[in-house]
């Protein structure tokens, strides 16, 4: 299946001091995704329809469905009226792993933790970050001086996040977007483990504050550096710290504050 429209046109009556005008707007689209893994509904997450296959990669992986993308054998995408249904077939030893993290309602936009049924689920058990490389707050810049030109479905919209696969120089290399925070970085760690592109020499940056489901997708993705625009969670700056990974927040142009490293 095609990805659906990831906005839509709409009228709007603007109102500008004292005048009034009808022009057209461009809306984000949010749509329902129901995750459905070997013939069991897991969870359903409102997300943009776009890269929805970089989707359900990256939230298998970075919620410890599967290790490795080779465990997904399958995506059916199907398009229903008032949603999408991701028929996803996984093998067998992963619905063990599915089990340990079943969820008991449906999750609101790109939430990383609801529906999880004990406090034991939120913090993953995670290897610490082992290979260091080192990014200097020159390459965040160069990073974050661009970042909004590749943004082309928040320009169009204002309501997307993105999510940025970045080398040490500060160039962007991929980006994926969305109207939740989490879903855009899933959609960014899918899209790497499809690839295989390895991690370890480049760093994440998202547009969005730094919370403890954040720093856990980074450490999932093995990312050394984590790059927030906004603010961190003290949860996220303790992970940061535990795993081993570089968290940088209320980043901006010459102005970028380092809670770990």
């Amino acid at each position: 299946m095609s990805d659906l429209p990831s906005y839509e046109t709409v009228s709007v009556t603007r109102y500008r001091g004292e005048s009034e005008f009808v022009e057209d707007d461009f809306l984000l689209n949010e749509k329902p995704v129901s995750i459905v893994y070997n013939g069991y509904p897991h969870v359903v997450i409102m997300c943009t329809p776009k890269d929805l296959e970089d989707f359900i990669y990256g939230f298998s992986f970075t919620e410890g469905i599967v290790n490795r993308a080779e465990e997904i054998l399958s995506i059916h995408l199907d398009l229903r009226e008032n949603g999408v249904v991701a028929e996803v077939e996984i093998l067998p030893e992963c619905m063990i792993r599915l089990e340990s993290r079943k969820r008991q309602m449906s999750a609101r936009t790109g939430c990383g933790i609801c529906g999880l049924d004990s406090f034991d689920q939120v913090v993953r058990p995670l290897k610490k970050i082992e290979t260091q490389s080192e990014v200097e707050i020159s390459a965040i810049n160069e990073a974050l001086k661009v970042a909004s030109d590749y943004q082309a479905l928040n320009q169009k919209t204002g309501g997307a996040h993105g999510a940025f696969l970045c080398d040490k120089m500060g160039q962007i290399l991929l980006v994926r977007e969305d109207v939740g925070r989490h879903v855009a970085m899933d959609k960014l760690i899918g899209a790497l483990i499809r690839a295989g592109i390895p991690t370890h020499d480049k760093f994440c940056l998202i547009t969005s504050r730094a919370s403890f489901e954040m720093v856990q997708k980074a450490i999932c993705a093995k990312f050394n550096l984590l790059v927030a625009i906004s603010a961190p969670t003290l949860m996220a700056v303790n992970l940061a710290k535990e795993h081993q990974i570089k968290l940088a927040a209320f980043s901006r142009v010459n102005k970028i504050n380092v809670y770990s490293s």
